[in-house]
């Protein structure tokens, strides 16, 4: 047997402990870094999805502006096209019924029916785009609102910039109806929650945000009735 076996010295134990703390410490730093960065990729992810979603659905729908189904049976009279500077003049028409800088309206005779009255009957030929506050959002927070046939629903939250510009074939810009060609869209949308590592330049604070541009090309406004 040897009598010569001993067990750790209290200063050794003190020494490992230490040790076993800066090695813990190190883990759990790494952990939380992880743990922030992956939280911040999550809110990127979902804030770059939810951006192009709405880009995707407006580009759609304002591509079909002024559809109004030109080859329709001797029965059925064409919608008019419309026309105007910035709001259409010639109500019920088929195209852009209102051309501002944050809002978009227009008109689509999907159906072919010759009527573009808004109601059950004629579903998603009345559409307008704008940014708003719901009553259900949180102070500050804003949506992307599309309002079919009167009613509005919230596209997406967090949304800090709709904007529209107008433009001719040529890429002039407009505000007469009838010469649109194209359609230049602008988002800007934000993360739900704070990035206390992070200031936007342009607005100061500690939200991240997303910018993305697109045209729609409603091709049926350079047809005739």
């Amino acid at each position: 047997m040897n009598t010569n076996d001993r067990g750790f010295t209290l200063v050794e134990l003190m020494i490992a402990m230490v040790v076993g703390m800066v090695v813990l410490g190190a883990v759990y730093a790494l952990f939380t870094a992880q743990s922030k960065h992956l939280a911040t990729q999550e809110q990127l992810a979902e804030l770059h999805q939810n951006a192009r979603a709405a880009m995707d659905i407006m580009v759609r729908e304002i591509s079909m502006a002024g559809y109004n189904q030109t080859t329709a049976p001797a029965t059925i009279t064409a919608v008019n096209r419309c026309t105007g500077t910035t709001t259409a003049s010639n109500t019920p028409c088929a195209g852009i019924t209102n051309a501002a800088a944050d809002t978009i309206g227009f008109v689509a005779d999907i159906n072919g029916n010759g009527d573009t009255t808004a109601g059950e009957a004629n579903p998603s030929e009345n559409i307008a785009y704008d940014r708003y506050h719901s009553e259900t959002s949180p102070a500050g927070v804003y949506s992307l609102g599309r309002t079919s046939n009167g009613s509005k629903q919230p596209v997406i939250e967090y949304l800090d910039l709709l904007s529209f510009s107008y433009h001719e074939a040529n890429g002039n810009v407009t505000a007469n109806l009838a010469n649109i060609r194209r359609v230049k869209i602008t988002i800007v949308t934000r993360t739900a929650k704070v990035d206390p590592n992070y200031t936007d330049a342009t607005y100061g604070d500690h939200y991240r945000r997303y910018t993305l541009s697109s045209f729609a090309f409603p091709r049926n406004l350079a047809l005739g009735n």
